[in-house]
């Protein structure tokens, strides 16, 4: 996205006052704006297929006396209330922190299925899509710790005090979620000696994530691997999630992606969740095809998914389809 503005700030990090005076930094704006065209199965009561979606970001960064970094990121959604914010302190040799309210860029929840897509993924537009990773330890309120990045590699501690509640204002608290602490810990590898491979994977538990009552704990793991050849990128990812006395899951996800040119690409993906009931095993399977055309700042999109036993329940099918176009600024 290019920049609506750029202006300079002189007290950024006015919180951190105590630790060092802060330097002049910026602040940036950037937006995006979408119009959809969606057809759901023919079972179902479309109404009226035209949507809208406006985003609105402030970042800001400044420079601490002793050399240390502060960012700060504020969305809207809508451009009507909060969505997300973090914040993070570049620490030099010691790595960052960050503090982070729902973006969804740190932790599990940033390796949730990362197989190329054009688009969409093959289970958007379901009100229940595959069960990926990130699931289990929530992002708001969490506090994360990336280790300085080695042979590009990135390494990620995260903690939260308190599992499953939503984005808490300065001063307030969460209350009783049900649930108690959360933590994780992520690897993202692109090795320099293997130019076009990623591979990574993650790790988290949430206490009493299933029931305080009897104090069950929920895991949750993930492991992938991309490559990219050219104009072919290629993917697969597999998540588990253990819920004691509950159902447990199995995800496995499979695509690719093509560039046809510098302005239009197309994808495949397939995914399914194994739903492991008390009751026996149900296979929720997606499938997606997507496509992109892009037009400097603007792109006209299209995905066309298909659901076989979606959220765990034989036999129930569904298929969405969407002509997506978008701008950016």
């Amino acid at each position: 996205m290019n920049k609506l503005k750029n202006i300079g700030i002189s007290a950024l990090a006015g919180t951190l006052v105590s630790l060092s005076a802060a330097q002049a930094g910026g602040v940036s704006v950037t937006g995006s704006w979408e119009l959809s065209y969606t057809q759901l199965n023919h079972s179902k009561v479309t109404g009226n297929p035209i949507g809208m979606n406006k985003n609105i970001a402030f970042a800001g960064s400044g420079e601490l006396d002793n050399g240390w970094t502060v960012s700060v990121l504020h969305g809207l959604s809508d451009a009507i209330g909060h969505s997300s914010s973090s914040l993070t302190l570049g620490m030099g040799a010691l790595g960052s922190l960050s503090v982070d309210s729902g973006t969804g860029g740190y932790g599990l929840a940033a390796l949730d299925n990362v197989v190329p897509i054009a688009f969409e993924e093959a289970d958007a537009g379901f009100s229940t899509g595959l069960v990926d990773a990130g699931s289990v330890v929530s992002n708001h309120g969490s506090i994360h710790w990336q280790a300085p990045v080695i042979m590009n590699a990135k390494i990620q501690a995260g903690y939260i005090p308190r599992g499953g509640s939503a984005a808490v204002a300065d001063g307030g608290t969460s209350g009783d979620t049900g649930s108690g602490r959360g933590f994780s810990v992520t690897a993202d590898w692109s090795p320099e000696m293997l130019p076009g491979l990623r591979i990574g994977g993650g790790f988290g538990e949430l206490e009493h994530g299933s029931s305080a009552a009897d104090n069950s704990d929920k895991e949750e793991e993930t492991i992938f691997a991309t490559y990219t050849f050219g104009p072919l990128s290629v993917g697969y990812q597999r998540t588990e999630e253990d819920n004691p006395g509950s159902t447990n899951y199995e995800t496995d996800v499979y695509g690719a992606s093509f560039n046809v040119n510098d302005v239009f690409s197309v994808s495949y993906q397939y995914g399914e969740s194994e739903y492991k009931k008390t009751s026996g095993t149900v296979t929720a399977e997606f499938t997606g095809w997507s496509a992109a055309y892009n037009i400097g700042p603007m792109a006209i999109k299209f995905t066309d998914n298909s659901a076989r036993n979606y959220n765990g329940t034989a036999a129930k099918d569904d298929d969405n389809r969407e002509l997506n176009l978008s701008m950016s600024f």
